[in-house]
């Protein structure tokens, strides 16, 4: 199964699946449940992130406001 799949992507992922699918470091998703912008579950010792929400939250996020490099 191919992460980024979308008839195939799983509905929650462990951290290591997340971070390819997202992009996002481990780190940062750790700081970003923390906010409350993820959410997870927690099944035996796994943490399982909801991957819809995840998704739903980044694609929220603003564009990024990419300038040109100056010419020389």
């Amino acid at each position: 199964m191919r992460d980024d799949d979308p008839i195939h992507s799983p509905q929650f992922a462990r951290m290591p699946q997340w971070c390819r699918i997202s992009g996002m470091s481990r780190s940062a998703s750790y700081v970003e449940l923390g906010r409350g912008n993820l959410r997870a579950v927690k099944c035996g010792n796994a943490t399982l992130i909801d991957v819809p929400h995840g998704l739903a939250w980044l694609r929220s996020l603003p564009a990024a406001q990419i300038r040109a490099p100056k010419a020389a």
